[in-house]
């Protein structure tokens, strides 16, 4: 973001600049006016503006004496003059202070312009010169470190943040990577600038890695050397910073006194990352918190009492089970290493075979999802982002489980319906569906899985079934079992019998009494 503000004392010229120059099409981003010297002073404590359009000749104090003041404070700032003179005195006054450019009145749009566009450019170029030196800074060896450290001080930046004696590095680590930088460093214009410098904080900003961002800060020891000062003026300008899709964790580094030690701050902020591990996203660590190294397998016995919750179906034992070992993690402050990934494969391993043990999946299936929930496990950054998934795919599993016996009700339902009401001629797929309050299809499928044959085939069986058991009785006529046995037509009925036995049912009632 780039911020201007135009210091004028005639109206109609102040105006005109503000309606006339295209600043969306130059990359100004904020444009703000002032009549005087006294209004600009006070509009330039709130905006910081990176150009300063001024007048020279102005009541009060005049534009020279305004912008020798402004370059105290922010030395990095750029200057144009306009002036209705070409006075000697002012032309080297504005070459002392490094102005873009000396535009004459009467304004020509198109000069004024081309030196607002020089102005951006100078703007950008110091903004990637101060990020590169940090960049270098950040990963030189101690012998080199005197000449970057002199490289910073004689730049704009430097010759600000050289006046306070206190540094602080913070690191940024984004759970997705950041691939626009540039997009990235606006944001941190728009956002943090403002609030950072009205504390009297200055910074430089750096991309160490695309999900790493560096953010050097220097300022009075006040405010720079006390964690609780030092994040509540950062926290709230950060969090109003991020995007709701986005998640991260920031580390802040150890206070040092000089450019030269700013690496250290650095790696300091750097081993603050790990304890991103039961922190979790959207959260931040100081240098000097505690943490610790989970050391252990987990216990045989925790295995062996998760399976059997497991096998017994018992929900609330099972997350009892997990709950405790999430919670044991967290309270040690333990970071991410081998063994505590170890703890959740092992877990979501049992998981996996109970299925296997009831049934519930196949063994290409078993394979296939071990593969993928390891590579998961051995992805993430937080213990609390490995136990939700591991304790999710408990619950579908289980879930499985209930579905699994809600599937053995209804099939055994059904055929005890079956069993009951084999001989009514109208009994059928959509009758027995709606006793079990299940779609026609989908209790087809089911019933087919459960048995191995279809609904269709199992009333055939037991009707035919029951048919030989009343063959027995000679008294009955063949059209009357069919009848009896749900089959209006005693044609059909002996076509089906014969296809089972072999036999037409006079035949097989033959075969009895011999």
């Amino acid at each position: 973001m780039i911020r201007l503000i135009i210091v004028e004392d005639e109206k109609l010229i102040r105006n005109g600049i503000e309606k006339h120059v295209p600043w969306n099409k130059l990359g100004v981003n904020l444009v703000l006016s002032a009549e005087n010297a006294e209004e600009a002073f006070q509009m330039c404590k709130e905006l910081k503006p990176d150009i300063i359009i001024s007048d020279i000749m102005m009541p009060g104090i005049n534009g020279i004496q305004l912008c020798h003041t402004f370059r105290k404070t922010m030395p990095e700032s750029q200057i144009i003059f306009i002036s209705g003179y070409s006075d000697k005195a002012y032309l080297k006054a504005a070459i002392e202070l490094k102005a873009v450019s000396y535009v004459e009145k009467p304004i020509s749009m198109s000069e004024l312009q081309e030196a607002i566009k020089k102005a951006v450019e100078s703007v950008q170029r110091l903004r990637r010169q101060s990020t590169n030196l940090l960049h270098t800074l950040l990963g030189v060896q101690d012998a080199e470190t005197d000449s970057i450290v002199e490289a910073i001080k004689l730049s704009d930046k430097g010759k600000v943040i050289e006046q306070d004696s206190t540094f602080r590095i913070l690191v940024l680590h984004t759970k997705n990577k950041t691939y626009n930088a540039t997009e990235f460093n606006s944001r941190c214009q728009e956002y943090i600038s403002d609030i950072l410098l009205k504390a009297g904080i200055h910074y430089i900003t750096d991309f160490a890695k695309k999900d790493l961002f560096v953010l050097l800060l220097s300022g009075p020891d006040q405010m720079i050397g006390k964690d609780s000062a030092i994040m509540s003026v950062c926290w709230s300008a950060l969090s109003n910073m991020r995007k709701e899709e986005e998640e991260w964790f920031w580390g802040i580094g150890k206070e040092v006194q000089s450019l030269e030690k700013v690496s250290d701050s650095y790696q300091s902020a750097l081993e603050c990352i790990q304890l991103l591990s039961f922190k979790g996203w959207n959260n931040y660590a100081f240098y000097n918190e505690p943490y610790s190294y989970y050391q252990e397998n987990l216990p045989l016995a925790h295995q062996n009492e998760f399976h059997k919750a497991l096998l017994d179906k018992d929900i609330k034992r099972s997350t009892f089970i997990l709950e405790s070992i999430f919670q044991m993690l967290i309270d040690g402050n333990v970071v991410l290493n081998f063994n505590v990934r170890n703890i959740y494969n092992t877990l979501d391993r049992i998981i996996l075979q109970s299925g296997r043990e009831r049934n519930l999946i196949g063994f290409q299936k078993q394979r296939r999802i071990k593969q993928e929930n390891e590579k998961f496990l051995d992805g993430v950054e937080t213990i609390e982002e490995m136990h939700s998934y591991v304790k999710n795919h408990m619950k579908e599993i289980l879930k499985e489980n209930e579905c699994e016996q809600k599937n053995n009700f209804a099939v055994k339902h059904v055929i005890d319906y079956i069993l009951e009401n084999y001989a009514d001629k109208e009994i059928n797929i959509q009758i027995l569906a709606s006793v079990v309050y299940l779609t026609p299809t989908y209790l087809s499928n089911l019933f087919k899985k459960k048995t191995g044959v279809t609904i269709g085939q199992y009333i055939t069986e037991i009707r035919l079934k029951k048919a030989e058991e009343l063959l027995n009785n000679p008294r009955l006529k063949l059209y009357q079992i069919a009848d009896m046995v749900g089959y209006e037509d005693a044609n059909y009925f002996a076509k089906l019998f014969k296809k089972k036995t072999g036999m037409m049912p006079s035949e097989y009632r033959e075969n009895i009494i011999v």
